[in-house]
């Protein structure tokens, strides 16, 4: 299905969230199918549903990038205590907010699963630059802040809609962005 671009998928949901939970494991099949599709998995580098989505994308040989809210390794590690196990971890030193937006910014697609606060401050920032992100998937009944996302988007007159997608099934939602991102 996926052609010679790489495309770069963010996967954002709650830290907090354990990666054995059911949440956690919708997030790892994401990162194995992102993969699979020969996706870049992109994450804030921090545990829970964003790092089994990574762990997922490690399973079968998919690289991941870890965008850090830490000025370095020791502070990514001691102070966050996020895990260190991505390909390639970027230090931006600019703190959850800050990481947020180039986490965003960077990615082709952003996939929301469940999440908390930091995961509705994630999805304020793609929607607000749906022209630039080119694509938002909301996997449903993920629990968490994903559940409103559809509601809130609703609540604001914007357009393009066909760049927000949601989906049950973490397949079909993986396979419906990289369609929407190959026709773009």
């Amino acid at each position: 299905m996926a052609g010679d671009v790489n495309f770069k998928f963010a996967v954002l949901g709650s830290a907090s969230t354990s990666e054995e939970s059911l949440e956690g494991r919708k997030a790892y099949a994401v990162g194995v199918l992102v993969a699979s599709l020969n996706g870049v998995l992109l994450t804030g580098g921090c545990p829970g549903l964003p790092h089994a989505a990574a762990q997922g994308a490690r399973s079968v040989g998919g690289p991941t990038i870890a965008i850090s809210p830490a000025t370095n390794r020791e502070e990514h590690r001691l102070v966050y205590t996020y895990p260190l196990d991505s390909e390639v971890i970027l230090y931006t030193g600019m703190g959850t907010k800050g990481r947020n937006v180039i986490l965003v910014r960077s990615a082709d697609a952003c996939v929301f699963i469940g999440g908390g606060m930091g995961t509705l401050n994630e999805f304020t920032i793609a929607f607000d630059d749906l022209d630039s992100c080119c694509a938002i998937g909301v996997l449903l009944n993920s629990g968490g802040y994903s559940g409103e996302f559809l509601r809130l988007a609703g609540l604001v007159d914007r357009s393009p809609r066909a760049a927000l997608i949601a989906e049950s099934d973490p397949r079909k939602l993986v396979e419906a962005l990289f369609k929407h991102l190959e026709k773009s």
